[in-house]
């Protein structure tokens, strides 16, 4: 089974877990010069169709700039774009981190996702900068028990 996760923020991901050769392919948001999504680019690295494509469905939130919040939403918009007809879902950041975050402490949830991601995957050379990565992985993995797919951990990570 081949899920795909997307975290669309400023540092976004795309991860694909591909449950049957258990390898994680990653990839960073690819932007032209002019900041619009490359399609090729990710047509190249995914071209299968994927069992099933989860995508964060989150909002500009009151904290954000206008201009935050005006990227977001364009960055946003480039990926649903990307996904017309393919299947995709909106998931909820609470809704995977519920899952993602057992076992974890700690007020900040960029520290438990990365904390509960180097549990899950200890070979993984994955920086904690690296949240755009780590959210997509728990999307995607979130994803797979959605899917009562059998998973395992310790994925083997393939850079595109």
């Amino acid at each position: 089974m081949r899920i795909i996760g997307i975290d669309p923020g400023a540092k976004g991901c795309i991860v694909e877990l591909d449950s049957d050769t258990k390898a994680c392919r990653h990839l960073s948001m690819p932007l032209l010069p002019n900041d619009i999504l490359d399609y090729d680019k990710l047509n190249e690295c995914f071209p299968l169709q994927p069992t099933m494509i989860f995508i964060e469905g989150v909002h500009g939130r009151q904290q954000w700039g206008v201009s935050n919040v005006f990227v977001f939403g364009y960055n946003t918009g480039l990926i649903t774009a990307w996904l017309y007809k393919k299947p995709d879902t909106k998931v909820l950041p609470q809704t995977w981190q519920q899952l993602a975050h057992l076992g974890t402490r700690g007020d900040d949830p960029k520290y438990r996702s990365w904390q509960a991601f180097n549990r899950l995957n200890p070979k993984a050379t994955i920086k904690k900068s690296q949240d755009g990565l780590i959210d997509a992985y728990h999307i995607a993995r979130y994803g797979l028990f959605f899917y009562r797919c059998v998973f395992h951990d310790n994925w083997e990570f393939i850079k595109l």
